[in-house]
């Protein structure tokens, strides 16, 4: 065999190497098609973010969930939240580096590529204990003792059913306040909760996008959620939500809607 072979890469797609690289940090939805982030994935960098979604567009393709693996980087900043000006440099950068090619505006990674893909994947480390601290210090005066239990629980188990909607819905955060609540009540027994203790779990402990205790704090308190929750102050002069029937009712027939919307 003449020593040039060596020169010669595959152009063959890898399916193993793939699905290595993804299941560890998103899943994909057979229904919709949609992209489903895992805990892992909120910890990435931009960089290796937008290149796990690329391949996740190139899983989709193999599954027949899509027609084509080109992605353009509104698609990418709507599914990670990522600034859409991150985005379109960072694949700039990446087309430059010959990591992604480029079609008419949208970008896709070349199948060649896999295999030194799935070893860098495979040895990369996140900086989860760095980010903790970090999220530690905003919320710093947090005491967290009284949803222990919630943090203690695998969040994929304890919000299995209402996973999909947290991630991938935009906005709607009473909606997703009063999810928090029903859980906490249904499998914790804890009958209510803080604004910053329901922050903290959409935030750090679920790793739901674009969450922030002004957020929460508003759709708390606005004129409509007076329909779902009971608002009780503490001795410290603190205020704890507590969901009331029609809140109960208000979840449960949400997760409905949403699984019908998504089965179509």
């Amino acid at each position: 065999m003449s020593e040039l072979s060596k020169l010669i890469t595959k152009s063959d797609l890898d399916e193993t190497v793939l699905t290595s690289i993804l299941e560890r940090f998103v899943k994909i939805e057979g229904g919709s098609g949609r992209i489903i982030s895992l805990p892992d994935f909120p910890l990435l960098k931009s960089r290796d973010a937008i290149l796990i979604l690329l391949l996740g567009y190139k899983a989709m393709k193999l599954l027949n969930l899509k027609e084509k693996e080109l992605v353009g980087p509104k698609e990418i900043h709507e599914i990670s939240g990522i600034n859409l000006s991150t985005v379109k440099n960072t694949l700039r950068d990446l087309e430059t580096e010959r990591f992604v090619n480029s079609e008419k505006g949208k970008y896709f990674v070349p199948n060649f590529l896999l295999h030194s893909l799935g070893d860098y994947f495979s040895n990369l480390k996140l900086e989860k204990q760095k980010r903790s601290q970090s999220k530690r210090t905003k919320t710093i005066r947090l005491d967290t003792s009284r949803i222990e239990k919630i943090l203690q629980s695998k969040s994929l188990d304890s919000f299995q059913e209402f996973y999909n909607f947290l991630i991938q819905e935009k906005g709607k955060y009473l909606s997703k306040c009063l999810i928090v609540l029903y859980v906490a009540r249904e499998d914790f027994h804890i009958n209510s909760l803080t604004a910053g203790e329901i922050t903290y779990i959409l935030k750090s402990f679920l790793s739901v996008p674009m969450i922030h205790q002004s957020n929460i704090t508003t759709a708390l308190g606005a004129r409509d959620s007076s329909r779902f929750i009971f608002k009780e102050r503490d001795e410290r002069g603190k205020y704890s939500y507590k969901l009331n029937a029609k809140g109960i009712d208000s979840v449960k027939q949400l997760i409905l809607e949403y699984e019908s919307k998504t089965d179509q």
